[in-house]
């Protein structure tokens, strides 16, 4: 076991290394200039003497790789630079945007979990019915339907034809729990319900695949009814694959995110980060895509790990 964690530990260090050389270095490639675009509108911007004084401040006059070493210094000491647009230290905007998007992450996790998993048991022990059918097709939906599209069709019908829950906005929990609630309801099934439909094809694939077993079929002819067989035999085995939809889920989620808190003027770091490659606030946006990045890896190498305590043939093959 500790051999088949430090092999997944040297692949996750490998990507990530390959990630924030890329992110740092395509950050500076991207099209205009992220100084003339902050000084455009300010006094005296446009200043050749200022404009080189800002790029001397920010270490923009330096070559790139002498920047890249600089920057992953002070990253990796905890200064993730200054914001272009705001002056505000990157790590402190990111610390104060993170509980909100923690909590939308919540929501949608709750909502993709409480549809999906029992969809997806229904629809694998009503296997070749009409309500199997129609859940299918709703996973299948799931999956397909864009979240922007879903999320102006729902504001629309819950919102504005019934007004049920806010169009948009965020009101702190500790401000009022009933406001939170209702403000996060809405964004937090739309960024959820991919992964509900996800979530509930695999669960089916993998019930399916475990009812077809020779233990389920020497349990059934031991007189157990089939919710006891399904309850007691075959759920517990059929979740062990699931558990690697985990990571993919979690991964759309992070994706999803971005257009959901911009649809629903939601301000966690989904729209910080859309807002920063509006302006061309690198600092922010190289920061957010390493963070995010880091969260992907972290949240793969939780599952490999767990995957491969559940299913010790798994450590065998890797």
């Amino acid at each position: 076991m500790a051999r088949f964690i430090l092999r997944r530990l040297a692949h996750a260090c490998i990507v990530l290394a390959i990630v924030t050389v890329l992110v740092f270095f395509i950050a500076r490639l991207m099209p205009g200039d992220a100084i003339m675009a902050q000084m455009s509108s300010a006094p005296g911007g446009q200043d050749p003497a200022a404009i080189a004084r800002v790029r001397h401040e920010f270490g923009l006059d330096q070559p790139l790789t002498e920047q890249f070493v600089v920057w992953l210094g002070n990253f990796l000491r905890g200064n993730w630079g200054t914001s272009l647009s705001t002056g505000q230290p990157v790590l402190q905007m990111f610390l104060q945007r993170l509980p909100i998007t923690l909590e939308l992450f919540f929501w949608a996790t709750l909502w993709s979990f409480a549809i999906g998993i029992p969809v997806g048991i229904v629809s694998a022990v009503k296997r070749g019915s009409p309500l199997d059918m129609a859940l299918t097709t709703g996973a299948l939906l799931g999956v397909s339907i864009p979240q922007f599209w879903l999320a102006i069709v729902l504001i629309y019908l819950l919102a504005v034809a019934l007004p049920i829950f806010p169009p948009s906005g965020y009101v702190p929990l500790s401000q009022s729990l009933w406001h939170n609630v209702r403000a996060m309801v809405l964004p937090g099934f739309v960024l959820g319900f991919g992964s509900a439909g996800l979530l509930a094809r695999f669960v089916r694939s993998s019930l399916l695949d475990v009812l077809s077993q020779d233990f389920i079929r020497t349990a059934r002819a031991k007189g157990l009814t089939e919710r006891s067989v399904v309850r007691l035999h075959a759920i517990k085995p059929a979740m062990i694959p699931v558990v690697t939809v985990i990571g993919l889920a979690w991964g759309g989620l992070l994706a999803g995110a971005f257009f959901v808190e911009v649809i629903f003027a939601i301000p966690g770091l989904g729209r910080m980060t859309v807002d920063a490659i509006f302006q061309k606030d690198f600092p922010v946006m190289q920061a957010m895509l390493i963070a995010v990045s880091v969260n992907v890896l972290v949240v793969n190498f939780l599952v490999d790990i767990l995957y491969g305590t559940l299913d010790p043939r798994v450590r065998v093959r890797s």
